[in-house]
């Protein structure tokens, strides 16, 4: 960033601290994005979980079934029963933790989405405000991006042409004032250059 887009860019005081309720700039778009990356990692763990679920109880049973042979012809109908609810307890088990990860997982990329796209949706929100203040005749940049945000480039971009068009308008303020100092020292009366005073007044406090 060149030195006078950073003194421009820095004289509205210091950025404006992240808060939980100001990461929803666009609802509509944001939960979309993250909607469709949670939607599609949950589809794909909940395949995995699925095969390694099946796996699981296979081993359960395979593990049950070894037990019982060991047992031989000591094997009572209370110990069927027993390896039942273990077999059961261990299935029980396995399936909540893969759904319990799966809602974790989903949770944790719920949260990452809306982060990432705040990066993307703040600077661009926060151009937008800039624009509309452009358009209506404020040629000034009031703070800047946060660290981390991204379109760090493009503010940039946008700084220095705020500051050129301010340039440029300070320019034309001090040839129209040379041109009302020229134009009373050349007996012009007031009222005949009041226009060209209130245009210049006008292009001073789009400067403000």
């Amino acid at each position: 960033m060149t030195a006078t887009t950073q003194r421009l860019s820095q004289s509205a005081g210091p950025p404006v601290k992240r808060r939980l309720r100001n990461y929803l700039l666009v609802p509509r778009f944001q939960f979309k994005y993250t909607a469709m990356v949670v939607g599609v990692t949950v589809v794909v763990a909940s395949v995995l979980g699925v095969q390694a679920y099946t796996y699981s109880k296979g081993q359960t049973e395979m593990l049950t079934i070894n037990k019982m042979e060991a047992k031989g012809d000591a094997i009572s109908e209370q110990f069927v029963k027993d390896m039942e609810r273990y077999s059961q307890a261990e299935d029980r088990k396995v399936l909540m933790g893969i759904l319990g990860g799966i809602l974790l997982l989903a949770f944790a990329l719920g949260c990452t989405g809306i982060v990432v796209t705040h990066k993307l949706v703040g600077p661009a929100y926060r151009m937008k405000q800039l624009l509309r203040e452009v358009r209506d005749g404020h040629l000034k940049v009031q703070g800047r991006l946060r660290k981390g945000d991204e379109l760090q480039d493009i503010f940039e971009a946008f700084s220095e042409m705020i500051v050129s068009l301010r340039a440029a308008q300070e320019q034309e303020i001090a040839l129209l004032d040379a041109a009302i100092a020229r134009a009373k020292e050349a007996g012009v009366p007031s009222e005949a250059i009041a226009d060209v005073q209130r245009v210049r007044e006008r292009m001073k406090a789009a400067l403000d």
